[in-house]
């Protein structure tokens, strides 16, 4: 419970102007408990207030009823819960925010407070919209809800925590990259893939994030509006496959083939793994006829990224299955 240091009878209370103030259950007061409290899904961050400093509390007629010192986080969020419907609050400033980049700079004033809890919750979007892409074990697969695009339909994304995409279609895989960012309040997703021409003309745009949360995300281009539901098998399902750089800039890597499989396997719809045999492959044209594998599995990679092919063959009969592309990227780490 907070002790409120009430005025002196005695002392001049000056009223203030409404508009200096921050109202009970205003957007600023709410963003306020959002930034100060822990108890939201996903915490902001980036703002960082500098205690101690001094609260003014003012009543209804928005005279002064009250002072109250703030020392940490946890106080502020159990002070901000304790205050009534119609009270009003006017921090002392400055207030320090560290910027995204790392850079502090002083908040003087409600307005300035405002736009910079914007920013970090803007930031925090970002950062919870790629984490819930990222996630380990998990990749997008592709519902078309309107336009003309039709064809993509149970193909599939996945994202990797540097920024790397794939796009995996019709047993092929492309590469690209996938960022994120605000355009004023718009959360904007720009996707670029690189291989077949149509793939490039369908997928490379700005995209307009319409909706996600932790299990699905809605895109438009105003052409094609896209729906990508999160699908996770256990221990991992990928396609996409980053190992640090040899040497710094240089664009190579060694990808250790054989440690992938378990979580490519879950893509070939093949039951079980003990009645077949795998094979890998340069080219597509090479996995097609089973010629020129490639036989060193601690691998290096040629172009960055590389898409290589795995085949598998039946165990007993020897005849082909299935076959899944996936895609290799140097990063340097």
């Amino acid at each position: 419970m907070f002790a409120f240091f009430i005025s002196c009878e005695n002392e001049p209370l000056g009223k203030i102007d409404s508009s200096k103030v921050i109202q009970v259950n205003s957007e600023l007061f709410n963003l306020l408990q959002r930034a100060a409290g822990n108890d939201f899904e996903n915490e902001i961050t980036c703002i960082d207030f500098n205690y101690p400093f001094t609260l003014v509390v003012y009543n209804e007629n928005m005279d002064v009823f009250g002072y109250q010192n703030i020392n940490s986080d946890i106080e502020f969020s159990e002070f901000l819960a304790t205050l009534e419907e119609g009270k009003s609050i006017s921090l002392s400033y400055p207030i320090t925010s560290i910027l995204q980049n790392g850079q502090p700079y002083a908040i003087n004033t409600n307005k300035e407070l405002k736009e910079a809890i914007d920013m970090c919750l803007k930031a925090d979007t970002i950062t919870t919209c790629n984490n819930i892409l990222t996630e380990t074990a998990c990749i997008w697969k592709v519902n078309h809800l309107d336009g003309p695009n039709t064809k993509y339909n149970d193909s599939y994304f996945e994202v990797s925590n540097y920024g790397n995409a794939g796009f995996y279609f019709q047993a092929n895989s492309f590469g690209g990259t996938w960022v994120s960012y605000f355009i004023e309040n718009e959360l904007h997703l720009n996707i670029f893939l690189v291989g077949e021409e149509e793939i490039s003309d369908d997928w490379n745009f700005d995209w307009k994030v319409i909706l996600f949360d932790e299990t699905q995300m809605e895109i438009t281009n105003g052409i094609d509006t896209y729906r990508l539901l999160k699908d996770c098998q256990q221990p991992c399902v990928k396609f996409l496959f980053e190992e640090c750089e040899n040497e710094s800039g240089s664009q190579r890597a060694i990808f250790d083939l054989e440690s992938y499989f378990e979580c490519f396997f879950p893509l070939t719809g093949i039951d079980n793994p003990e009645t077949v045999v795998a094979s890998y492959y340069e080219t597509y044209e090479n996995m097609l006829s089973g010629t020129n594998p490639i036989t060193i599995l601690h691998y290096e990679n040629s172009t960055n990224p590389q898409i290589i092919y795995i085949r598998f063959d039946d165990i007993n009969t020897g005849m082909f299955v299935s076959s899944v592309p996936i895609i290799l990227k140097a990063i340097n780490c």
